[in-house]
C-alpha cells in the first residue's frame, strides 16, 4: 500500500470512527477508544479525535477507559493506543485526574516514558501529594512500609 493510499484508509477510518457509537448505556466500547487512542496520532487527520477528548474531558467513565488501556501490560495489544492514552491525560478535569491517583503513580513508573502520563518536567505538585500506602501503587507499599 503506497502512502497515498494509506493515508486516504487512514481518513475514511478515522471518519468511520467519528460517526460510529463509540457509547451504549454509558458504557464505551473500549475497542473502539482503543482505536480513537491510535488514529488521534496522527498529526493531520487525528485533530478531532484529539477533540473527542477534549470535549469529553469530564467524563469519569471515559477516563476509567482510557485508564484501563494505559495500565493494560498484556500482550494482547501493541503500545500504540498505551502511548496515545498516557498522551491525552492531561487533558482530563484536575477532579478526575486526582480520583485515579494511584493508578497514575503508578503508571508515572514505567521504564518507557512514552507511556508515563506526565513527562518529568510537568508532574502536577498534588501527584505527590499525601502520598501514603493508600495512594501508592500495590506492589510499592511493602517497600512503603518497610521505610516506615
Amino acid at each position: 500500500m503506497s502512502s497515498t493510499d494509506y493515508n486516504k484508509w487512514a481518513e475514511k477510518r478515522v471518519d468511520e470512527l467519528i460517526h460510529s457509537q463509540v457509547k451504549i448505556d454509558n458504557c464505551y466500547d473500549e475497542e473502539l477508544i482503543r482505536e480513537y487512542l491510535i488514529f488521534a496520532q496522527y498529526s493531520r487527520i487525528g485533530e478531532a479525535l484529539i477533540n473527542f477528548f477534549k470535549e469529553n474531558n469530564n467524563d469519569s467513565n471515559l477516563f476509567k477507559v482510557i485508564i484501563k488501556i494505559l495500565l493494560d501490560e498484556s500482550e494482547d495489544y501493541s503500545n500504540d493506543a498505551r502511548y496515545s492514552a498516557a498522551g491525552v491525560i492531561h487533558l482530563f478535569n484536575l477532579e478526575i485526574l486526582k480520583k485515579h491517583k494511584k493508578e497514575l503513580l503508578y503508571a508515572q513508573k514505567y521504564e518507557l516514558i512514552n507511556l508515563r502520563p506526565f513527562s518529568d518536567k510537568n508532574i502536577p505538585n498534588w501527584l505527590h501529594e499525601g502520598i501514603s500506602s493508600d495512594t501508592l501503587p500495590d506492589e510499592h507499599c511493602e517497600i512503603y512500609i518497610v521505610i516506615l
